[in-house]
């Protein structure tokens, strides 16, 4: 009995799973621990040396004529030196991709307006501030002299809207822009576009500021394949849409659902999706890809009676999942899907049992050797948990929770309740994960995911129809395309209707140890209650419980920051803290600027506001963000328990407690030497800066003397003068150049720190 236990929880029929652990452990090691790609690529040298030499030893032992028994020398030592070897090979190719950049790279112009050539490497995004895409540079031009490099840029055309840049993927292009360094993450625990570019290999930024600054030579600069079928695919499919699907929004929405064209879709719908925890679906992933290779074997049944058959339906199956994954972009969750339907398709047809975890595996083994910076990328994380946890706890949970034979009413009731059980296993993987990403969690995520798959399901096989018949029927193409537009527009309406449940999302972020915690206390309590031994179970979920809670008194959250600033591009949010009581002031310039603030507020564990103070933000804004007491434009004075609130002048707010005091004025011009305007943290916008705003600033910190004052530099602010601002800053202690992607962070009783890069 203790053999069989061993065998069945032993990972001998996974080795790919084996082989995945070696080379994710590699990929974290080149990548966080940089002892220099030369010391992995020696050790990985060595470690091939040393695999030749026991494989030649084994043949020298086999051709001798001695038996090799299994686990006798040098079978094992042969294994630890491959899984050696592999380990440190990733290590070396990930230092190689995340701590070098190309020495004849774009990062030496940085500063500098020159011109770009190069090829398109994505598909132009369009947004309401221009369009953006990412740009292989072959060539660049600065000041009459070519300097060939080989880089990539993420380039952004300011105003350039939809139909405005005739550029495609693979077009050739020359491109006039500024370049700049990739800034950080706006705010602690925010997207960090330099290391999101990073692991995509861009080491740069252009900005161009209109679409005059950017040539198209009118070729494409794609191989043959992108020329001749990717690109007619993907026109085919546009055209398709176009002409098929009548509605701007369901059309927008099944573009972005069947090629990955997520720009097209309104904000107001993307948060939708977001709130209810289905934004799964607009991102093209397994979903698609099983759906695809339904139909296509569906159409090939009758070609896989023979063993050639077998074999040519899965030839096809790939190069039809090859034209698609570079037609929706190739994103990792795609490329995953269509490499593990492929392993599984080509075990099938060779007759031997392929597992699922293996298939899993080997797919994301295969990805990391062609990027092995996707291992850090959210969505390959996310899409791995919600297919090991669909393939780990579905099976359990139909077997716990759907027995029984029945009626009609019994299989529909069994067919609900599997579709709601596997949305409950995805979310079990995803949902810690995108709560550590995102900072929230849907409660209403496992309700409203089955209406909204469902009819994204049958809005695809709906599509995927009217593709074929528009090949030879346009009328018949057409009622598939009416059928596929009442379906998109029953999903989108039902992620409206969720998305308006009040509480639905909360702002949620568990730290490391509680994300580990949970990763690996769930399967434990799930194992025995699969098993019907409730007790051991319920147990576990206890003691678990006891941890979370435990692991929060003993390390509570650390008090709030007394005062902190919000990134929000070039506008800016503060949290002004007493101890007892929080204040913010400004709201930003748009609704969503709010949750950017709600997060950074729950982050540094400031309370609710018990009041929120007009500075740049319009008065609607000011007053459409919660909050007891609102000082608008137009008040002078609010006096709360632990904080006193004060505007001596138009742009000029001074807010004060016991333990601390905050000075923010607009101007150098409305500074006055007056007790008024004293303050322990001031922050000031300077829009022009000559010899009299200098010396009006230095006259008024020396009387003053703040311990920390943050200069913001205005939008029009010349760059002459921009310079001198920065130069001003640095040579005076306690003085910050305010920089978008760093926070400051003022403590009570501590001195002054900065968050960001």
């Amino acid at each position: 009995m203790k053999k069989k236990n061993i065998r069945n929880i032993a990972l001998a029929p996974y080795p790919a799973v084996r082989l995945l652990g070696f080379v994710a452990g590699g990929v974290l090691a080149g990548s966080l621990f940089p002892v220099g790609v030369e010391v992995w690529f020696g050790m990985a040298l060595a470690s091939l040396l040393a695999v030749g030499g026991a494989l030649l030893y084994e043949w020298f032992l086999s051709r001798s004529g001695r038996s090799l028994a299994v686990g006798r020398f040098p079978l094992p030592v042969s294994t630890i030196l491959f899984l050696v070897l592999v380990f440190t090979a990733f290590a070396a190719y990930a230092d190689l991709r995340f701590n070098h950049v190309p020495r004849n790279g774009l990062l030496p112009f940085a500063g500098k307006s020159i011109v770009l050539s190069g090829r398109v490497e994505s598909r132009p995004v369009v947004s309401s501030s221009g369009t953006r895409f990412q740009m292989e540079v072959r060539e660049v031009f600065d000041d009459g002299d070519a300097t060939e490099l080989c880089d990539r840029a993420a380039v952004h055309v300011r105003g350039a809207g939809k139909g405005e840049l005739q550029i495609r993927r693979g077009s050739l292009v020359r491109v006039k822009g500024s370049v700049t360094a990739l800034g950080g993450a706006g705010n602690r625990g925010e997207f960090n576009p330099h290391q999101a570019s990073r692991l995509k290999g861009v080491s740069a930024s252009v900005f161009a500021v209109g679409v005059w600054q950017v040539q198209s030579d009118g070729e494409s600069g794609a191989g043959w394949f992108e020329r001749f079928l990717v690109e007619p695919v993907a026109l085919y499919l546009e055209h398709a849409l176009k002409t098929r699907v009548s509605g701007g929004r369901e059309r927008s929405f099944m573009a972005g659902v069947l090629a990955g064209q997520r720009d097209q879709l309104s904000p107001e719908l993307e948060l939708a999706f977001r709130r209810t925890g289905t934004a799964h679906i607009l991102a093209v992933s397994g979903l698609h890809v099983g759906l695809l290779v339904l139909v296509v074997n569906l159409l090939l049944q009758r070609l896989k009676s023979a063993a050639w058959g077998r074999w040519a339906a899965v030839a096809l199956t790939g190069f039809i999942l090859l034209v698609y994954t570079m037609v929706t972009g190739g994103a990792a969750s795609v490329r995953r899907a269509s490499i593990m339907a492929m392993v599984v398709l080509t075990g099938a047809a060779s007759g031997r049992q392929s597992f699922s975890l293996n298939a899993l595996a080997l797919a994301d083994v295969i990805i990391l050797f062609l990027d092995p910076l996707d291992l850090f990328s959210p969505g390959f994380q996310m899409s791995n948990a919600a297919v090991l946890s669909i393939l780990l706890f579905n099976p359990r949970l139909n077997q716990l929770l759907n027995r029984g034979g029945g009626g009609a009413g019994r299989r529909i009731w069994r067919f609900v309740n599997s579709s709601l059980l596997l949305t409950l296993a995805a979310s079990l993987g995803v949902a810690p994960l995108i709560a550590w990403y995102f900072g929230t969690f849907s409660l209403i995520a496992f309700v409203a995911n089955f209406p909204v798959v469902l009819f994204s399901s049958l809005m695809l096989y709906a599509l995927f129809g009217m593709l074929l018949l528009n090949l030879v029927s346009a009328a018949a193409a057409g009622v598939l395309g009416a059928a596929a537009q009442f379906f998109a527009a029953l999903a989108l309406d039902s992620a409206s209707f969720f998305s308006g449940f009040p509480f639905g999302v909360v702002n949620f972020r568990p730290a490391a140890f509680e994300l580990l915690l949970f990763f690996f206390l769930l399967p434990v309590p799930f194992f025995f209650l699969v098993r019907n031994r409730w007790k051991e179970g319920v147990g576990v979920l206890l003691v678990a419980t006891n941890i979370f809670v435990w692991q929060a008194l003993f390390f509570p959250p650390a008090a709030s920051p007394a005062f902190l600033s919000v990134n929000l591009g070039r506008n800016l949010s503060f949290l002004f803290s007493s101890g007892f009581e929080s204040i913010q002031i400004d709201a930003g310039r748009k609704p969503s600027d709010g949750e950017r603030i709600g997060r950074q507020e729950a982050g540094f564990g400031f309370s609710s506001p018990s009041a929120l103070v007009q500075l740049f933000s319009p008065d609607s804004l000011v007053l459409g963000a919660p909050s007891r007491h609102h000082v608008l434009r137009s008040d002078s004075l609010l006096v709360l328990p632990s904080v006193v609130i004060a505007r001596p002048a138009g742009r000029v707010v001074k807010l004060w407690s016991r333990r601390h005091s905050i000075l923010m004025a607009s101007g150098t011009g409305s500074l006055q030497k007056s007790e008024l305007f004293r303050a322990d943290t001031a922050v000031l916008w300077i829009y022009r800066f000559g010899l009299k705003q200098q010396r009006e600033l230095a006259s008024w910190l020396e009387y003053s003397r703040p311990t920390h004052c943050l200069l913001v530099p205005g939008g029009f602010l010349k760059r002459v003068d921009r310079e001198m601002l920065r130069r001003f800053s640095n040579e005076r202690p306690g003085v910050e150049f305010r920089s978008k992607d760093r926070q400051m962070v003022v403590w009570a009783d501590e001195p002054l720190s900065f968050r960001g890069e």
